[in-house]
C-alpha cells in the first residue's frame, strides 16, 4: 500500500470516528425525549400523512417520457454504445484497424513507460485493445509488433511537446 493510500485511509477513519461521536455522543439537551403531542393527535397526524403519501403515489403514474424510456430499455442496444475503442473484427484478419497514439513518456530510473491511448505500458506489455505488443520505448518513438502478423510499427511521439518540434 502506498503512502498516499495510507493517508487517505487514515483521514477516512478519523472522519468516521468523528461522525460516530457526533451521532451518538452529542445528543445534547435539545434532543426531544418524548413527544409533547397527545396520542390521539399523533394518530390523526399519522393518518393524514398516510393519505397524502397515497395521493402522491396515485399521481406518480408513468407519463409519456417515462413510458418511452421504459420501451427504449427493452430494445437491443448497439454493441459499441458504451465502449470507445474499436471492437475486434469478427471473422476478419485479426489486424487492428486503428493505429495507437503515443502521447506520453516517463523514465523512472532504468524503467521507461510509454503512454499509449491513455494507458501506461513498458517493453513486453500487450496493448489494451490487443493486437500489438510493445517492443521498445524511447522518448521519440515506441516500437510495436503486431500480434497478428509480426509486423513492426514505429509510432512517433505525439504529445504536448511534439507541437513545438
Amino acid at each position: 500500500m502506498t503512502r498516499r493510500e495510507k493517508i487517505i485511509l487514515a483521514v477516512t477513519g478519523v472522519v468516521a470516528v468523528v461522525a460516530v461521536g457526533y451521532l451518538y455522543l452529542d445528543a445534547g439537551p435539545a434532543a426531544p425525549t418524548r413527544s409533547s403531542a397527545p396520542p390521539q393527535a399523533q394518530t390523526q397526524a399519522t393518518a393524514q400523512v398516510r393519505e397524502t403519501a397515497q395521493a402522491l403515489a396515485r399521481q406518480a403514474a408513468p407519463g409519456g417520457v417515462e413510458t418511452a424510456l421504459l420501451a427504449a430499455l427493452d430494445k437491443p442496444w448497439r454493441e459499441a454504445v458504451l465502449y470507445d475503442k474499436p471492437l475486434e473484427a469478427r471473422g476478419g484478419t485479426g489486424r487492428p484497424t486503428v493505429v495507437p497514439r503515443f502521447t506520453g513518456y516517463v523514465e523512472l530510473g532504468s524503467g521507461r513507460l510509454a503512454v499509449i491511448d491513455g494507458y501506461e505500458y513498458q517493453a513486453g506489455d500487450t496493448l489494451e485493445g490487443g493486437g500489438y505488443k510493445v517492443l521498445a520505448v524511447s522518448p521519440d518513438k515506441v516500437t510495436l509488433e503486431s500480434l497478428a502478423n509480426g509486423q513492426r510499427l514505429d509510432i512517433p511521439y505525439d504529445g504536448q511537446d511534439a507541437l513545438g518540434r
